[in-house]
């Protein structure tokens, strides 16, 4: 989703191998999707031939119990012999479009793009160039230099009758986009419809093949507006679809 910031590059997934172990077994569905994808991307470096996991959640506290913040991973390149401290997010973003004004909020319409990439490159990237923080993470890099990156996976949603695709500063041209639309505006696009399959927030970043669409819940139109009506939940109708974004009327209104 996010592509190179002045104050760190985009970690390269690439490098990461499948895990060797059960990767299911190690993960807990239950909770916050941030921790999720921090144990699925754990999983993934601690399978690598290439990186070693020095440390991950690292909480930075001074000698007088001051909290300076945290390190998501912090790890050892092989291959080039480097260390890198490495920042995790999961992020989702609706393009709302008025006139000249374009907007990027996520589904909890208190979160947006802007806020979350500034702080990114505020505190968090920036937090190992900190003479205090060097020298608490000293003892366990042997005192060597360390290099920010991030990696920010997320989806993008368009408007469904949107005819611009803007993306904000910085953002990845190759992120991922997908397709929202407001409460009201459901019946005139999907007359036809009957029924929707619900993706629970911890699958909000999968593709949808036909035994992952079997396994989701099916309910009733009127009950996804229900739903919708509260909060933005995403659904599906067809196996094989991009699932879509379902806006409460008021988005992004925050009362």
């Amino acid at each position: 989703m996010l592509g190179d910031l002045p104050e760190a590059k985009c970690f390269e997934s690439e490098l990461l191998t499948q895990a060797t172990h059960q990767t299911p077994s190690t993960l807990h569905f239950g909770q916050k999707l941030g921790h999720l994808y921090e144990d699925a991307l754990l999983t993934l470096l601690e399978s690598s031939p290439r990186f070693k996991v020095i440390a991950n959640n690292f909480q930075i506290i001074t000698e007088q119990r001051r909290t300076l913040g945290e390190l998501d991973f912090l790890l050892l390149d092989s291959k080039t012999n480097s260390h890198i401290h490495l920042e995790l997010a999961v992020k989702f973003y609706l393009i709302v479009i008025n006139g000249d004004e374009v907007r990027y909020p996520g589904p909890d319409a208190r979160d947006n793009y802007q806020r979350k990439v500034a702080r990114l490159r505020d505190h968090q990237l920036t937090l190992t160039t900190h003479p205090e923080v060097q020298g608490i993470i000293s003892p366990l890099i042997n005192g060597a230099t360390v290099t920010p990156q991030h990696l920010v996976h997320g989806i993008f949603f368009d408007h469904i009758k949107a005819k611009q695709r803007p993306l904000p500063d910085k953002a990845s041209p190759n992120a991922n986009r997908r397709k929202w639309l407001y409460c009201r505006q459901f019946s005139h696009h999907f007359a036809y419809v009957k029924s929707v399959r619900i993706l629970p927030k911890q699958l909000w970043l999968c593709e949808i093949d036909h035994s992952l669409f079997q396994a989701l819940v099916e309910v009733p139109v009127a009950e996804l507006i229900e739903l919708g009506q509260q909060r933005c939940t995403m659904f599906v109708i067809h196996a094989g679809e991009e699932p879509k974004f379902l806006a409460p009327d008021s988005w992004p209104n925050i009362h």
